[in-house]
């Protein structure tokens, strides 16, 4: 009875409207992720009384539900665990399994796509979903059984690839930082695997895995010229920008150098003074993690 109540509320969202007409809709470059996977539409998405109003094509990228259109008979037919929504466009009734709902308006379509709120949708397959209004973008994230099930793996070096593939969600701001393309950094606090920091040049990130998806703590751009004890004691430089909530690390971190043009990493730790000790380098590749030897 809960998804068919959630899903009833997602059908009363469906609006008939275009959003050059529409009040209160704006269309001012809204970019939608999904499981980290950006949606091109030749369709722009737009906010309508709160609401996000997107193409079908965008949702039937949210893991979870099966999504079918029947161009014939106008009909949406959204499948998750074995129940049923079905609407018409055009129509103001929609099915929820045998049950018929009396919708306020008509379902939407513009410019012959059909257009479908993104958060009830996404909800209802048990999505997480965030609004970034500095960005304006929305994060749909959902990680598989299988990659949440590696992300508890014994073997911390499973653990860590999984953490780092989780779909990524953020509510910070975006800063202003030239993006390194010769070193990628990964740091994470010895023997943990749902806490890291990636850093490129002077920019830096803090991640936490929450659920099934892993939030944007921290981020912050660095001036690796002046040295400041307010920083984190691995990189103790100065802090010129940032956003969300710094983070206290104080134990060992292991840390993964991997330069980008030969696709190799030199590894090891970085003890609570700050210093570096390098264990050794072999070869890697973008967010996939290995073992240190005589991690605790």
């Amino acid at each position: 009875m809960k998804i068919a109540v959630r899903l009833a509320c997602l059908l009363i969202s469906l609006f008939v409207v275009t959003p050059g007409n529409a009040r209160g809709a704006s269309t001012n470059n809204i970019e939608i992720i999904v499981n980290n996977t950006f949606m091109n539409t030749d369709i722009h998405s737009y906010i309508l009384q709160g609401t996000t109003i997107v193409p079908l094509n965008v949702v039937q990228n949210i893991p979870g539900i099966a999504v079918q259109w029947d161009n014939m008979t106008k009909t949406v037919t959204i499948d998750r665990d074995g129940e049923t929504i079905k609407l018409v466009a055009g129509q103001k009734t929609a099915t929820i399994g045998t049950q018929q709902i009396l919708l306020p308006v008509a379902s939407t379509i513009l410019k012959g796509r059909v257009m479908v709120p993104l958060r009830f949708i996404a909800e209802s397959a048990d999505a997480y979903v965030v609004w970034n209004a500095g960005t304006r973008r929305i994060y749909v994230a959902k990680a598989s059984e299988e990659l949440m099930a590696q992300a508890t793996s014994a073997k911390l070096g499973e653990a860590r690839t999984a953490a780092l593939k989780i779909p990524r969600v953020s509510s910070l701001k975006t800063l202003e930082i030239t993006n390194d393309t010769q070193n990628q950094n990964y740091y994470f606090p010895e023997g943990i695997s749902n806490q890291f920091f990636i850093q490129g040049g002077p920019g830096i990130s803090y991640f936490e895995v929450v659920g099934q998806h892993v939030e944007e703590i921290w981020t912050a751009k660095l001036n690796f010229d002046i040295k400041s004890s307010d920083s984190l004691f691995f990189l103790p430089y100065k802090i010129m920008d940032q956003d969300g909530e710094k983070p206290s690390i104080k134990g060992r971190m292991a840390y993964y150098h991997l330069m980008l043009p030969i696709m190799e990493a030199t590894y090891g730790f970085i003890d609570s003074t700050g210093k570096f000790t390098t264990d050794g380098q072999q070869s890697m590749t973008l967010n996939e993690i290995f073992e240190i030897p005589g991690e605790k």
